[in-house]
């Protein structure tokens, strides 16, 4: 899993799905937080990393996120969203 690169059917602010167990995938994830991290220090234009549970043990609570949080989520969606100031 990890970074994907390709064609998908999903948000342009995808960045990919990372295994929270794998070590690979969470040194991939701070790579993506850093990047963002630098970029930020660098633009006037600010960025912002979200993660989003994916696939919980225990079910998902109204909404659509999983029931118990984070800690619940066996993957997690990244995305890069844009900050909008007002």
């Amino acid at each position: 899993m990890g970074i994907f690169i390709g064609k998908h059917n999903r948000s342009s602010s995808w960045v990919g799905r990372f295994d929270p167990t794998n070590p690979q995938d969470m040194a991939e994830y701070e790579m993506v937080k850093s990047i963002v991290r630098n970029v930020n220090t660098s633009t006037r234009d600010k960025f912002r990393v979200e993660k989003k549970g994916r696939k919980p043990k225990h079910g998902f609570v109204y909404g659509g996120n999983p029931k118990g949080g984070m800690k619940n989520a066996t993957l997690w969606d990244v995305y890069i969203w844009r900050r909008h100031y007002v």
